[in-house]
């Protein structure tokens, strides 16, 4: 297709109803090439952009065709669950070729008076045969059956003005997988192609839009699309959806910082034995169970009168900004500021969408170009709460959803090299430190001494009972089979009460003693002068699970779902046989799908490094996949807009992921808090590492009560028995150190 000589791109027209797996078919569809067009350009819109399919209608002229995405609800329901799908199936739009997935396809089937039903036994992430029912140019080049994932609690039925065009059987049946409206360039599948697990996905959407392409030489719709081109109708549309990134990326300034490097004894204790020997304050990413990909390194960051401190409160709309144990300051001024309405230096007023703005730009400035091997120069360090994601609700409440701290004095360690670095951006690392770190002992190999229990005391421990969680199980469920959501992560949360108050450093030490793990953090906020323990928040984590790695080109999440309990009769050999049922598959599948979508949206190109190993803990055996996207440093986009994007952690809500996190928000009736919120750093060579809130304890009165939670990835094929115990196990990890 060419204008003046110049080749005009195929445009599509994406139609998205808030699906966690729409950019898996965006980057699908662009990913096409065709000798006789120019590239493949997707426009995206959602399904509420316009109130009715008629506002829709005089841009249709403008795309070579649509393509609808999958999505939760039911058609039959109408424009209140699928928005204009519900009016899309008119006259108008009949010369427009159509793609319809899953949800698109059973909106187009219900157009065709056709029924919409629920499936007795409902398919999410699940992977079948897909069979052809005669010959399509939509299925060119394809076996006579072929393997794709399927999402849906909803089926089809057939009807006079639909030509089936493939199926599959199993319990529900024959089921529609696939058809064409007679008469008219509308095709539907009911599967998933872009999954992960799909086969010839690609082929597909190829076929599709050659179709597309063919039908409109011969009705003129090309004609009419070079005759009518304006790029500017595909700009207007593609600013629906904001886009913007985060912070103007600068070119990175090169400085010298201070490094002093040492041979240090390949052990993750070294680190633990460091922190022993300080008097300073402290905030500690400890690996406490060496590994080369999760856990080569321990970060020791040592704030002072420089470090910056942000601190968000997401219900309040505030953020404070101040420097650590500002002599100027006190806690109870900082929260009579906090609370009122007087302008003030220390407090901004905003939401937690400005919030990520704050500190984009407050880093930029801050970032250099060299020194990239090491994963961490100094930077900010702390915690994000699950409140801060984009698509939580916010809750009442007067606790922070974000703390981060600007660290200019750090010490690495390399566990699986055996060096160690001291590091300092201001050049002036801590004599007292330096004189530790000198010291011959730390050279041995010898164990830590830790007590591996807490002193004698009364642990009052508040665990939910299984009537509500048998009650939460039995809403996810009813949502799930309603076509809602196609997984949920339901998770619950104890208190601990100790009758004496035991320092976080006691107990973090007994902690990674009894549950060694690859993200290990140590977090006691007191950055006040006046700050009492009952006013300090605390974290104490260790957490297998990383959620988002990234340096200036590539970015790496470690999604975990399955989890199943060592023991004497639970090897590794049985550990994979469980965590390779159906039921497990999905739930990983569902997850990696969805990460891969989150990826997808920024990012041109993604990749599955690793697909559903099981890794083995202390505690548990996991099933854990790496997802890897290329490409940041020639996008406008940064890692931190990878995090702000990718938040919460899509193991910690399941999918889809924005009506999931509205229906658990309804169903749990709590905050989480820190729990299911990410932990870690952004240095300023731009390397970053973030775990998963998981198996910690946090605290937000000094450890006058700690609170512990726990979760797990509800589907149909859940059993509310299985997932008590699995709850249950991954609470033990935590709750262990108290008993």
């Amino acid at each position: 297709m060419a204008i003046g000589g110049a080749q005009l791109p195929l445009n599509v027209l994406f139609i998205d109803s808030y699906d966690s797996f729409s950019y898996n078919v965006v980057r699908l569809v662009e990913q096409q090439t065709f000798s006789d067009c120019g590239e493949v350009q997707v426009t995206i819109i959602h399904n509420d952009t316009f109130a009715h399919a008629s506002e829709l209608n005089s841009y249709l002229k403008y795309f070579d065709c649509v393509v609808i995405g999958p999505g939760p609800g039911n058609p039959v329901n109408g424009s209140a669950d699928v928005g204009l799908l519900a009016t899309l199936f008119d006259d108008k739009t009949a010369s427009v070729p159509i793609l319809g997935i899953c949800l698109g396809f059973q909106a187009m089937c219900l157009s065709q008076a056709s029924q919409i039903a629920e499936l007795d036994t409902i398919k999410h992430g699940q992977v079948c045969r897909v069979y052809l029912s005669g010959d399509s140019a939509l299925f060119h080049g394809y076996p006579s059956f072929f393997k794709s994932t399927r999402y849906h609690s909803l089926h089809a039925y057939e009807a006079p003005n639909l030509i089936p065009l493939a199926y599959t059987k199993d319990e529900n049946g024959q089921l529609l997988m696939a058809v064409q409206v007679k008469n008219l360039p509308w095709y539907g599948v009911q599967y998933h192609p872009e999954s992960h697990c799909s086969e010839l996905g690609g082929l597909l959407i190829n076929n599709f839009l050659k179709l597309a392409l063919e039908y409109n030489k011969l009705t003129g719709r090309d004609k009419a699309k070079r005759e009518d081109y304006n790029p500017e109708v595909y700009e207007k549309l593609g600013r629906v959806i904001d886009k913007t990134p985060v912070y103007r990326k600068l070119v990175p300034s090169t400085e010298e910082i201070y490094i002093k490097e040492y041979n240090v004894a390949h052990t993750p204790n070294l680190t633990l034995k460091i922190c022993d020997e300080m008097n300073q304050p402290k905030l500690v990413m400890a690996s406490s169970s060496g590994d080369e990909h999760r856990g080569q390194w321990s970060i020791i960051c040592l704030p002072n009168g420089n470090s910056d401190v942000f601190t968000h409160y997401s219900s309040l709309k505030r953020t404070t900004i101040h420097k650590w144990r500002d002599s100027n300051l006190s806690w109870h001024h900082l929260q009579h500021l906090l609370k009122g309405t007087e302008q003030s230096a220390y407090v901004l007023q905003e939401d937690k969408d400005q919030f990520w703005n704050t500190v984009g730009d407050f880093m930029k400035h801050k970032l250099i170009g060299n020194y990239a091997d090491l994963p961490f120069l100094g930077g900010l360090v702390g915690t994000l709460g699950y409140e801060m994601g984009d698509i939580v609700p916010n809750n009442p409440s007067d606790y922070p959803d974000a703390k981060l701290v600007y660290i200019e004095n750090s010490i690495l360690i390399n566990h699986i090299k055996g060096k160690m670095y001291a590091v300092s951006l201001s050049q002036d690392f801590p004599p007292t430190i330096l004189k530790i770190l000198d010291s011959p002992k730390l050279l041995d190999n010898s164990p830590i001494k830790w007590p591996m229990n807490l002193p004698e005391t009364c642990f009052d421990i508040i665990t939910p009972n299984d009537h509500s969680y048998s009650s939460a199980f039995d809403a996810c469920q009813e949502h799930m089979h309603r076509g809602d959501s196609y997984e949920m992560c339901l998770t619950r949360q104890t208190c601990i009460r100790p009758d004496v108050p035991i320092q976080p450093w006691r107990i973090f030490q007994t902690l990674v003693q009894r549950n060694p793990a690859p993200f290990s953090s140590f977090f006691e906020f007191s950055d006040l002068i006046d700050l009492r323990k009952d006013q300090t928040l605390c974290l104490l984590s260790t957490s297998p699970e990383r959620f988002l790695q990234w340096n200036r080109d590539t970015c790496e999440l470690r999604p975990i779902k399955g989890t199943v309990k060592k023991g004497p009769t639970m090897c590794r050999e049985r550990a994979i046989e469980i965590l390779k049922t159906p039921k497990e598959f999905g739930e990983n599948l569902m997850i990696l799908d969805l990460i891969r979508n989150d990826l997808y949206e920024l990012l041109p190109r993604v990749q599955v490094q690793e697909f559903m190993a099981v890794e083995e803990y202390q505690t548990v055996y996991q099933l854990v996949s790496v997802v890897k996207g290329e490409g940041l440093a020639n996008s406008p986009y940064s890692g931190l807009d990878v995090l702000k994007h990718s938040l919460p952690a899509g193991s910690m809500t399941g999918a889809p992921k924005k009506i999931t996190v509205q229906l658990l928000h309804d169903i749990e009736r709590s905050r989480r808090g820190i729990y299911s919120g990410v932990t870690g750093y952004w240095s300023v060579n731009d390397n970053a590492d973030w775990s998963v809130n998981i198996r910690c304890l946090y605290s937000y009165d000094g450890g006058l009560q700690w609170y512990c939670g726990a979760g797990g990835a509800i589907t149909v094929l859940s059993t509310r028995e299985g997932e008590l115990e699995e709850l249950k196990t991954k609470l033990e990890s935590a709750l262990q150190v108290f008993t």
